[in-house]
């Protein structure tokens, strides 16, 4: 214990790594253009799930050239998040807050996963078309 009678060690259970480490940190911020509108599907466990694909522009000085834009795949499993993101378009300029995700399952391949942003807020920014100006939805 240190002075103020904190334990030194990160909390623990029996056999597993830590529960909470103050210093670990998954907060992820993306904007860009939807490129593939959002999808709601149930899964085996009966779990909603929505997910789409936004691009987002690298910077002109990324060292990894001849690739200017990075498809990025979000998902989300709150169903209020589901409802606001209902009217989005390919072509809408939208930005999310959420955390990076691997998520895994068997398929007829064998095992897969990606790697996804897990929104938990989610703002279109722009309409690709007329329409309104900026609206949110929030999880919960």
């Amino acid at each position: 214990m240190d002075a103020s009678g904190r334990r030194d060690e990160p909390d623990r259970t029996e056999g597993s790594g830590p529960r909470h480490e103050a210093d670990h940190r998954n907060e992820v911020v993306v904007a860009g253009r939807i490129t593939a509108e959002p999808l709601v599907r149930e899964l085996p466990s009966g779990d909603r799930v929505a997910t789409w694909r936004i691009c987002v522009a690298r910077p002109t000085d990324t060292r990894y050239a001849g690739r200017a834009f990075d498809s990025i795949t979000c998902a989300s499993f709150d169903q209020d998040l589901h409802e606001g993101i209902r009217g989005w378009r390919v072509g809408d300029v939208v930005r999310m807050s959420g955390e990076l995700r691997r998520r895994t399952w068997r398929g007829r391949e064998g095992v897969r996963s990606v790697c996804e942003v897990e929104a938990r807020t989610a703002t279109l920014v722009r309409a690709a078309g007329p329409g309104p100006g900026v609206r949110k939805a929030t999880g919960r």
